[in-house]
């Protein structure tokens, strides 16, 4: 290898190593709660993919400054598996996706010895510390009772990501649910 793609690797290294340091917890959690508008909708229709529907669209923090995009998925014959994420797109390039909430989709074994739960409705969080190790997708689960459908999930993601025209894309979003 030569002498310049050796500092090449070095400096990207360097770069990747700050702009991990960067991202606290904090910083992480004001990312996925910082007000955000809509700039590239969602399709009307969603598009078959691999026995799942798919929708995406595009988003700006308010201030016009950080840019995000949202993922749909949604299991053709089982409703009750599906996701949506946020995913966060830093200036440097590097993709961080920082929030999902997900539906039933069984047990993963990713370590054989503590398998995480992926049965019944549940939320995935990034941290620094998956970050720290080179993941930017978060692996830890965590149960929730926030939502019990993909349509209640929706509305859940959208209020807690702070996206504030959803309304406009998502007609029904708003309609109070009558089990709360």
């Amino acid at each position: 290898m030569s002498y310049n793609k050796k500092l090449f690797y070095f400096y990207m290294k360097s770069l990747f190593n700050y702009i991990s340091i960067m991202l606290t917890d904090e910083l992480i959690n004001k990312l996925i709660t910082e007000e955000k508008i809509i700039t590239e909708p969602p399709k009307r229709d969603f598009k078959e993919e691999n026995q799942h529907l798919r929708n995406d669209f595009q988003l700006t923090s308010s201030d016009g400054v950080r840019k995000y995009s949202v993922f749909i998925r949604k299991h053709i014959q089982f409703w009750e598996n599906f996701s949506i994420g946020l995913i966060f797109h830093s200036e440097e390039g590097t993709s961080y996706n920082l929030f999902r909430c997900n539906g039933n989709h069984g047990e993963v074994l990713v370590d054989i010895l503590n398998p995480t739960p992926h049965f019944g409705y549940h939320i995935h969080k990034l941290t620094s510390k998956e970050i720290e190790n080179n993941i930017f997708d978060p692996k830890l689960s965590e149960l929730t009772k926030e939502y019990a459908s993909y349509e209640q999930a929706l509305n859940y993601f959208c209020r807690y990501v702070n996206i504030k025209d959803a309304d406009k894309y998502f007609p029904n979003i708003n309609q109070p649910n009558l089990f709360e």
